[in-house]
């Protein structure tokens, strides 16, 4: 019996056949794969010659691009080669930046020893940081992994193959990472994270990572895309999304991530210790993740903390210089949302103002005349003093700021009280805070008493 088929079904019938074929052959190449584009004079065998560890292996090449016949391949078909297939060399990582204790694991060796600026970081290493250990590794490539303080990883594979294909492959098992991959990858090239609960599979990004103590996994994408599978599930980030993915569950649907909280009232130069920083507010954030860093790529911090929205961030200690701050919000679930810029800090808190010795603030004196004096001040090489009639000193009656004595002594003052205040100045003319605003007053000597004696 014939069968007449319309052309309409036929047509929709050839899609559908197409259409399984081409998810079988995707299935078919589902781990990491390159893309060869087939050249003049090319067949499969002399590209297994090539690009193959083992030639003889081109028959597998051919089963996966669903190739029957090796020598019919034509200039600009793109044939699909996974890398496992691939001829390999080692891609060693540098220490490109380290702050703090930061030790390695070399192969099968057990011993822990430090690592240096500029070591290199071999397959099959591992890497801990302490308390306050920064490490940034930098490939070949110019893809970059930085580990944040108590953080363990290891590099699984650092492998470079035949023309710019790359595999890189860490294993986070704790702490918190951002990647930074310098050019796009995909099916050229390949830069993964494991950890207990994902695979963060990376194409031309810059992420966050961390795993904590339940082993499960944030990931935060801050440019390009990123695949992240946990349980046989996938879900793919865009630039400004994240996801939680905890042990033993497929990962949640991504959310957007929120936005930084902006600093509020900054100024050119903070002059007073302890530096005081306020944020306003953002809806749905439950923490901000505020750092303090001495450059803006945020890599040599010297504080991070993770406040309350309503609360300040203070630092007690820190030395005159130019500082970046950033910060970023957290959410519920725990995922840091998009950082600000990295606002310049100027700090210039010396020299400190002196501390006064004499007049005593408050006090009466008889004298026209009074002799101020102070302690002195490191990193100061001349003082300023100012006396006035009022407490906001718009009427200064005395000013003067070459001073290089620890004291200054008045000219004849009227009966009445007066402010004053000293501040200290650096060897480049800089003049530091004015010390606390203290006051006294010059009043007549009282009238003597008559001489009463008894007669």
């Amino acid at each position: 019996m014939k069968i007449e088929i319309p052309k309409k079904s036929f047509a929709l019938i050839l899609s559908c056949i197409l259409f399984s074929f081409i998810c079988i052959c995707a299935h078919a190449y589902d781990e990491p794969a390159v893309e060869v584009v087939v050249q003049k004079g090319d067949n499969l065998i002399n590209i297994g010659k090539k690009y193959l560890a083992h030639p003889a292996k081109w028959r597998a090449v051919a089963e996966i691009n669903r190739i029957e016949n090796p020598d019919l391949i034509y200039p600009g078909q793109v044939v699909l080669i996974p890398m496992s297939l691939l001829k390999w060399a080692s891609s060693d990582g540098t220490v490109n930046f380290i702050k703090g204790n930061v030790e390695v694991q070399s192969g099968e060796s057990r011993e822990w020893t430090p690592l240096l600026l500029n070591d290199r970081l071999k397959e099959g290493s591992r890497i801990r940081t302490g308390d306050e250990g920064i490490i940034e590794i930098v490939f070949e490539n110019g893809d970059s992994y930085l580990q944040s303080p108590n953080s363990n990883s290891g590099l699984s594979a650092a492998r470079k193959m035949e023309g710019k294909h790359t595999l890189y492959k860490w294993f986070l098992g704790a702490g918190r990472t951002i990647t930074k991959i310098k050019s796009a990858t995909g099916r050229e090239s390949r830069f993964e994270i494991d950890t207990p609960s994902s695979i963060c599979a990376v194409r031309g990004t810059v992420f966050r990572t961390s795993v904590d103590s339940t082993e499960s996994t944030r990931s935060e994408v801050l440019k390009g895309i990123v695949d992240i599978e946990g349980m046989g599930q996938k879900v793919k980030l865009q630039e400004g999304e994240g996801t939680l993915v905890k042990k033993g569950a497929p990962p949640m649907s991504p959310k957007k991530l929120l936005p930084p909280p902006a600093l509020m009232n900054p100024i050119p130069i903070y002059k007073n210790i302890p530096l005081n920083f306020e944020f306003g507010k953002i809806e749905g954030a439950v923490f901000y993740r505020i750092s303090f860093s001495k450059d803006s790529d945020f890599k040599d911090i010297l504080k991070e903390q993770i406040i309350k929205p309503a609360d300040p961030f203070k630092l007690f200690e820190i030395d005159d210089g130019q500082y970046f701050l950033q910060s970023r919000s957290i959410d519920e679930l725990g995922l840091e949302g998009l950082p600000s810029d990295a606002t310049p800090i100027k700090v210039r808190a010396n020299p400190m103002p002196p501390f006064i010795e004499s007049p005593v603030d408050k006090t009466v004196y008889r004298e026209k005349s009074l002799t101020l004096k102070w302690l002195r001040v490191n990193d100061a090489v001349q003082y300023h003093v100012q006396i006035a009639e009022d407490k906001e000193f718009n009427r200064i009656i005395e000013t003067r700021n070459n001073i290089r004595e620890l004291q200054y002594e008045t000219t004849k003052l009227d009966f009445k009280t007066y402010y004053f205040r000293i501040s200290s100045i650096a060897k480049d003319d800089y003049q530091g805070e004015w010390c606390d605003i203290l006051s006294f007053s010059i009043a007549p000597s009282a009238p003597a008493l008559p001489d009463i004696r008894t007669r």
